[in-house]
């Protein structure tokens, strides 16, 4: 009795293994020959940098398959080889479509002149016609000079002036040109007060002086100094001597 109990449970056990082969080999089967296409790619998301012919081409050459088998980490890495695509997600959608949602960067800055900057802090290499600022500093710190870039830009904005250079020495010594050529030395601590600093007395600066100026350097504790260009320098010795 007990032999044939172990027998009906040894042949159980094979049945069960036959059937789930079974199913295994047939949804392989179905996976890697059904005829079912990827028809429709659709493209998703917000871009301007983006060539459309050069979606069309990676989809051609990358998007193999039908809608099982198609190798999406491959079709992945080559849409994120295109120069302004940060990143990219596919999905297939039932029946017979493919979505592409792809995220463009947003660039903020030139960096050295080599690259952009986007408004994450990533260096991109692309080319770009727009009047953007420049980056200039050490490569590890890119993320840091995006947000203190953006944090000077809504201080200066009080005066409608904003960043056209922004600087981070290898000392991690902080300095700024704004739009107007005004350049500006922050050192390397309490930058955003002293900002506000420079803000606060800006119309005197300007006003007062009545001259171009060279630099301020915002590096005194409670106050700061205005450096003349040498040429308005120039210009007041030869009116003293004149007089």
């Amino acid at each position: 009795m007990l032999n044939s109990l172990s027998i009906i449970k040894k042949i159980t056990y094979l049945v069960f293994i036959l059937i789930f082969g079974c199913i295994i080999f047939i949804a392989n089967h179905i996976f890697n020959y059904a005829q079912l296409p990827i028809n429709e790619i659709l493209i998703k998301g917000e871009y301007q940098h983006i060539d459309r012919d050069q979606i069309n081409l990676i989809s051609e050459e990358y998007v193999n398959g039908n809608f099982f088998n198609v190798n999406l980490y491959e079709a992945r890495n080559a849409f994120k080889q295109l120069p302004w695509v940060r990143d990219v997600d596919l999905r297939r959608k039932w029946p017979d479509q493919l979505e592409v949602i792809i995220e463009e960067h947003k660039p903020i800055a030139r960096w050295e002149g080599i690259g952009l900057v986007n408004d994450r802090g990533e260096i991109f290499i692309a080319s770009s016609e727009e009047d953007l600022p420049i980056f200039i500093g050490p490569e590890d710190f890119v993320k840091e000079m995006t947000l203190k870039y953006k944090e000077i830009n809504k201080i200066l904005d009080k005066e409608l002036i904003h960043i056209s250079i922004i600087k981070l020495s290898e000392r991690l010594s902080w300095e700024i040109k704004t739009n107007n050529f005004i350049r500006v030395v922050l050192g390397r601590k309490n930058i955003t007060s002293k900002v506000r600093r420079f803000i606060k007395n800006y119309q005197f600066v300007l006003a007062e002086l009545k001259s171009e100026i060279d630099y301020v350097d915002m590096r005194y504790r409670d106050g700061f100094s205005v450096r003349k260009t040498k040429k308005k320098m120039k210009e007041n010795s030869l009116k003293s001597t004149v007089l």
